[in-house]
């Protein structure tokens, strides 16, 4: 996991950059190590802990730089920011049941309702009205449910992505029009929270209107461990993250029931109505 090397780098650098090397050089030299792999995958260039390396290793000052490393790595990014479990399995199910909708669909549709209408049209005069209705409009019902399991589907993702914390993902038109704006919110306020021991000073007033960055500022004026704050509201808003993705996460699960009973129901309509008929006129 990011997090896990993230935070590994940190306490390494912490420990072990030498007196004449730059803290860039630093972070990249343990990042090579092999050690560092022992602590997950590489760090993805668009992802927050990369930012945060980067803007670290950019810093001219070295004492603040090692400073903001000092933070970072006392937060234990790793356990903060574990995708749920319950979101993975969530996400799997959706995409199980836009699986078996294209599948029983695809059957009916190709195979079971042609051989219908060929044997009806050998044993009756006429189609019944409900049956050429159905023939004739059964794939704009498909296509409707189809957008709609979609939908969901991308909605699941994107809050799954929220976890992985990639650079700008609160900024797609998934995240701004289909997710809950409580979502949004409480992840504007992580990512807040996240970037200030890496905010450039002049900054720091220039985003006075986050309340979390605000306070924190505050708080490291008066003298207070920014560490410690950190932590506390990461832990505070991670928790109501997590809820509010449940929330939306539950929203989904009963939209796509309804959407698959809606879709049996009309299913069951197609394939049942041809045998009564065939038995009516046998």
């Amino acid at each position: 996991m990011a997090w896990g090397r993230f935070g590994y780098i940190c306490r390494k650098a912490s420990a072990d950059c030498r007196h004449q090397e730059s803290v860039s050089a630093c972070i990249s030299r343990i990042e090579n190590e092999e050690a560092c792999g022992f602590y997950g995958a590489g760090i993805a260039n668009n992802s927050w802990p990369r930012k945060i390396l980067n803007n670290i290793g950019v810093m001219e000052d070295k004492g603040k730089a090692l400073g903001a490393i000092e933070i970072y790595k006392n937060l234990n990014l790793a356990k903060q920011f574990e995708v749920p479990m319950r979101f993975k399995r969530i996400v799997a199910y959706l995409s199980y049941i836009v699986v078996v909708f294209y599948v029983v669909a695809g059957i009916y549709r190709f195979k079971v309702a042609p051989t219908f209408m060929l044997v009806l049209e050998d044993l009756v005069s006429s189609m019944p009205d409900h049956l050429i209705l159905y023939q004739d409009y059964g794939g704009y019902f498909v296509l409707v449910v189809s957008v709609l399991l979609a939908l969901s589907l991308l909605i699941g993702f994107r809050l799954k992505k929220i976890f992985g914390f990639d650079v700008g993902v609160e900024k797609g038109a998934i995240m701004k029009f289909l997710v809950f704006r409580n979502v949004r919110e409480s992840y504007s306020k992580v990512v807040d929270i996240l970037q200030f021991p890496i905010l450039p000073e002049g900054r720091l007033d220039g985003r006075a209107g986050s309340p979390m960055i605000h306070h924190l500022h505050a708080a490291a004026s008066s003298g207070m461990c920014v560490a410690t704050e950190m932590r506390e509201l990461l832990e505070s808003e991670m928790r109501l993250l997590i809820d509010s993705c449940e929330k939306q996460m539950k929203y989904l699960s009963v939209s796509v029931a309804l959407i698959i009973i809606a879709a049996i129901f009309f299913f069951l309509i197609g394939v049942y109505s041809p045998i009564f008929i065939l038995g009516e006129t046998v």
